[in-house]
């Protein structure tokens, strides 16, 4: 009878093992592919007490099958060395996607493809009206997200997760050609960023990002997208005069999301999902190169 009642369980025990190894796999090949993907590290961070048990089930039937005495037992332990591989490759990915988005990588960045930057940026100015404003994101070819302000004042505001964005017919609304819009594209991608937002403040004394007042001394600027990294971005402006000493200051001391490198770029990291947020290790990053105040 016990027999009997163990050749029973034994398979749905099997079959168990063998769904828990299976969602594992899938749930790491899930988060390797989309690494740095800020929606999906959002499905991951809310879903977390459902799929957080998974690795550390998957682990333990793992550890139980290593004696290998049958087929069965063999085929749980490579699978659960695949699934280890799988873990490592994860982890050196996110390292990868972490180091790619430190300070000094991205200073590194723009020095490497400072022409091609600042050439976007002015590309862009020259084709919109003036007077108006955009900030257009690429995702390979297509658009991700285009919200414009003509120069008349009428925004708009288009997020790819609203539907497909029609950009030649929103472009031509801030005097933008679907060949200008390519034009962005090309050059962006040259230099190895995703997106641009630019406008003339004229005497502007401050400008509103993600929800606050800046102090902006130095107008007719320019924020390029370098990088998004989970939930987050990382952005260059680019200010087309030289900032001032109170400028300077003012970024390097009371702001907290800007972090000054020379007189005409400062990198920015901005999180729309949580708003403010200061950029990630700034003072460490001031006092190794010891910026000082002015």
């Amino acid at each position: 009878m016990k027999k009997d009642s163990q050749s029973r369980i034994e398979p749905i025990g099997r079959s168990l093992a063998g769904i828990v190894m299976l969602l594992v796999t899938a749930l790491l090949v899930a988060i390797c592919v989309t690494t740095g993907n800020e929606s999906m590290w959002l499905f991951f961070l809310f879903t977390a007490v459902y799929w957080f048990p998974l690795p550390l089930i998957g682990l333990v039937i793992f550890l139980c099958n290593l004696r290998m005495k049958n087929t069965f037992q063999r085929v749980i332990v490579i699978w659960g060395i695949i699934n280890i591989l799988l873990c490592g490759l994860a982890v050196l990915l996110e390292y990868r996607q972490a180091k790619a988005i430190e300070a000094d990588t991205l200073i590194n960045h723009y020095t490497k493809y400072e022409k091609e930057i600042w050439e976007a940026a002015e590309y862009t100015r020259s084709a919109i009206d003036s007077g108006a404003w955009m900030r257009l994101e690429f995702d390979g070819h297509k658009v991700e997200m285009f919200h414009t302000k003509s120069a008349d004042g009428e925004a708009e505001h288009h997020w790819r997760t609203e539907g497909r964005i029609d950009a030649d017919s929103i472009g031509l609304r801030i005097g933008l050609t679907p060949e200008e819009i390519e034009g962005i594209r090309q050059r962006l991608h040259n230099a190895g960023c995703i997106s641009i937002e630019l406008t003339n403040y004229g005497s502007a004394d401050s400008v509103n990002r993600y929800g606050v007042m800046h102090s902006i001394d130095d107008y007719d600027y320019f924020i390029v997208g370098r990088k998004r990294y989970s939930m987050g971005m990382y952005y260059y402006d680019l200010l087309r005069r030289p900032m001032s000493d109170s400028t300077w200051n003012n970024l390097l001391i009371d702001d907290c999301i800007h972090l000054p490198v020379c007189d005409t770029m400062v990198l920015e990291y901005g999180s729309p999902a949580f708003g403010s947020v200061c950029y990630p290790g700034k003072e460490e990053f001031i006092e190794r190169l010891k910026l000082k105040k002015r």
